[in-house]
């Protein structure tokens, strides 16, 4: 995976949604620049890599904090999700997510399992999707990015992990199958029965890999 094909993956969804009419595609703020990426994230005591930093050279966020409004007033890059700008993402992403699940001294405990471990906030997180369970960005040891949906009740043993690229093939999808569709006023619309249903004869890893992929 590299920043490339992050942004060409975005670049794709946003194409499409475009020639639907969706309203989110102009309020698409332009990207940032390197620099000023890096400072905003050394100021929140982040060290973004090239491939979650390319995500907002592409497109600094489709709001800020300032722009209050309703998913219909406000539609995202999917439905009822958020995309805020760099420094929105950050400082929220400590105050509303790491200062409330967030546990240092519980993360470096040795008594703690790894799957309770999964159910603590990690300061490093970056929420690329805001709404009841983020939608994460999160750093591999082996330096991939990941993406996973977070609850604090499953936390992240128990939901889909994949690259962002993979993930928004996924929103292409539920594009052909008739799951979301975008309104004539740039709106979203969906039908969550005709989402890909979840095999609960296959294995727990299979259901696991199929579960909140959106």
């Amino acid at each position: 995976m590299s920043a490339t094909e992050i942004t060409e993956a975005l670049e794709g969804w946003v194409k499409r949604i475009g020639a639907l009419g969706a309203a989110v595609v102009p309020r698409l703020r332009p990207g940032l620049p390197p620099d000023q990426i890096t400072k905003t994230a050394a100021r929140h005591g982040f060290a973004l890599t090239d491939e979650i930093a390319s995500i907002w050279a592409w497109h600094d966020g489709e709001r800020t904090d300032t722009d209050r409004g309703t998913p219909k007033q406000l539609p995202g890059l999917t439905p009822g999700v958020a995309f805020y700008d760099l420094e929105t993402t950050l400082r929220r992403g400590l105050s509303d997510w790491y200062a409330i699940c967030g546990d240092e001294e519980e993360l470096s405990s040795s008594t703690l399992s790894e799957k309770d471990k999964g159910a603590i906030w990690r300061r490093e997180w970056v929420v690329f999707g805001w709404w009841l369970v983020p939608l994460v960005l999160a750093t591999t040891p082996e330096g991939r990015t990941d993406t996973f949906r977070f609850d604090p009740q499953s936390g992240a043993a128990w939901v889909a992990h994949s690259t962002l690229p993979e993930r928004i093939a996924w929103w292409h999808r539920y594009l052909d199958l008739g799951a979301w569709w975008v309104e004539p006023d740039g709106t979203w619309g969906g039908d969550s029965s005709r989402l890909p249903q979840v095999d609960r004869t296959a294995s727990k890893a299979e259901q696991v890999r199929r579960t909140e992929v959106t």
